[in-house]
């Protein structure tokens, strides 16, 4: 049976990255994929997270694209627990909380919590157990309006991986009903154009810009050279209603084979010290139709003049300009 309570202090030690031409980042930054960063620094270091499979780890640096210079494990996951995916991390009443997917023995996939002891994000934490969702469910993060926060995570149990919402009322209590939110419609969202077609909304990111909210989300099968990005627009009103939302009906960040990159996905966003923007994501550097290989790579954007983001194109793995 699966402990209740699992405490791990954190291992300082310092591990220096591979990218790194001396003090000089280059893509891909790590070789594990879901990335998370703050997205701000705290205590004037970036935090990063990714999929490991069986820990949590904490990797900082002092801007988005030296994210991954140190690394610290801030949780180890029991023997009953597997498959521990796509963490991401959030300061809430003087705490962090790490949100992430993991298989408990004989159960479905759920989102389960850590708590930390201090505020330091990089101390110790305590296992805090499964979120009631009353469902299989990938993929947490958070939409904070105001002082309201919604937990974001992704259905597995329809056929196809789909975006809902649910207030929380506390960081382990959601509040109300949940809401569907996105699903697959496009054909770019359902493996058009490759042999992996299972249809797929999911790692949805909190995006603001001038007042604006976004969700970016990861579209097509996750193991497709199609995996790509996808943008929802808030309109107003309540976020738990769908049509609130406003889906962009094309890709807005996708392969880019004349830089050996496919499979771009689980967007994530930073502000560097220099006032510019900077975008995590992870994809591999095979069109091959598999998930395997995937690594966290890192780039600018800038933004349109309609106001929504402009991802560009994902770049040559090498030193980052």
């Amino acid at each position: 049976m699966m402990k209740q309570l699992f405490c791990l202090v954190c291992a300082f030690a310092v591990v220096l990255s591979p990218c790194l031409y001396g003090q000089r980042a280059a893509n891909p930054l790590l070789p594990h994929a879901d990335p998370f960063i703050t997205a701000q620094p705290v205590q004037g270091r970036y935090l990063l997270l990714a999929t490991t499979g069986r820990n949590i780890t904490i990797w900082s640096g002092a801007t988005p694209a030296l994210a991954a210079t140190h690394a610290s494990v801030v949780f180890q996951a029991p023997a009953d627990l597997s498959e521990v995916w796509s963490p991401t991390l959030w300061q809430m009443d003087g705490r962090w909380w790490i949100y992430f997917t993991a298989r408990a023995a004989g159960k479905e996939h759920g989102i389960y919590a850590l708590v930390s002891d201090t505020a330091d994000p990089l101390g110790s934490y305590t296992f805090r157990g499964q979120v009631a969702l009353g469902r299989p469910a990938i993929d947490p993060s958070l939409l904070v309006l105001g002082p309201t926060r919604y937990l974001m995570y992704v259905t597995v149990d329809r056929g196809e991986n789909a975006i809902h919402m649910v207030r929380l009322g506390a960081p382990m209590t959601p509040e109300g009903a949940d809401a569907l939110i996105s699903e697959p419609e496009f054909a770019w969202e359902r493996g058009e154009g490759s042999t992996r077609t299972y249809p797929v909304n999911e790692g949805p990111t909190a995006l603001f810009h001038d007042g604006r909210t976004f969700i970016v989300y990861s579209a097509s099968d996750t193991a497709s050279p199609r995996y790509c990005l996808g943008l929802l627009t808030f309109a107003g009103g309540d976020p738990l209603v769908r049509s609130h939302w406003v889906k962009t009906a094309h890709p807005v960040f996708s392969a880019a084979p004349e830089n050996g990159i496919f499979g771009p996905g689980r967007g994530t966003f930073a502000r560097a010290p220099d006032g510019g923007d900077w975008l995590l994501y992870a994809a591999k550097s095979t069109d091959a139709p598999t998930a395997a290989g995937r690594a966290t790579r890192a780039q600018r954007f800038t933004w349109n003049v309609d106001g929504t983001p402009h991802f560009g194109v994902p770049q040559k793995d090498g030193p980052i300009e």
